[in-house]
């Protein structure tokens, strides 16, 4: 991002007359730059797809293995979710290629693109975290039904520890998911979307 920051210290020169920013200079230095910000953040984003979608082409035979509904349903969970992330990083990469070919107003467009990635990241954390009760609720299903079929009879009090359990787990793993979801995050994309954003900024302001 070294042209952009270049850019940046032209305009913010004190011995130069302010000038009207010119976007197609912008647009260019956005599209050309291979190792920019948004190439990185492409890069994070093509090598999450593809993992993606090695887990929805792999989970149709997990199923096929299962030996049990609580494996066969982890693994219908996992596909669906698979099919639902594919989707979304279809849009995301979309909206990281229209960075790269801004049209008409450069800077408006970094705007609305910049708040588009915010807000695809903001539901890849809240549809990943949620993941944690899913599961969990999923897993005490599964106890419950394998409970009510048992030649012994219904056990309340196995149910309710293992209820209590579960919570306990549950709010551990679902601390510890949100902050390392929270922090890989960032660091894929929202350290480079923190510093496009302060680019975009302060190239208005020079430019006003």
């Amino acid at each position: 991002m070294m042209e952009l920051d270049d850019l940046r210290r032209q305009w913010q020169q004190p011995a130069l007359a302010p000038s009207p920013l010119n976007q197609a200079d912008l647009g260019r230095l956005l599209a050309q730059h291979p190792a920019g910000l948004v190439e990185k953040m492409r890069r994070n984003a093509r090598l999450e797809t593809a993992f993606v979608a090695l887990v929805a082409v792999s989970t149709p035979f997990v199923v096929r293995l299962a030996n049990n509904f609580l494996e066969r349903a982890l693994a219908v969970s996992l596909f669906l979710l698979a099919l639902v992330l594919l989707r979304y990083y279809y849009r995301k990469l979309l909206l990281l290629r229209q960075l790269t070919q801004p049209d008409g107003h450069v800077l408006g467009n970094l705007r609305r693109l910049c708040a588009g990635l915010r807000s695809l990241l903001r539901f890849n954390y809240s549809l990943t975290v949620s993941l944690v009760p899913a599961s969990l609720l999923l897993v005490y299903e599964y106890l419950v039904i394998k409970e009510m079929a048992r030649p012994g009879g219904f056990r309340l009090a196995v149910l309710l520890g293992a209820c209590a359990a579960l919570l306990a787990v549950g709010t551990g793993l679902y601390w510890a998911a949100a902050r390392l979801l929270r922090w890989s995050l960032q660091r894929l994309y929202g350290q480079h979307l923190d510093r496009l954003e302060a680019c975009w900024r302060e190239l208005e302001v020079g430019a006003a």
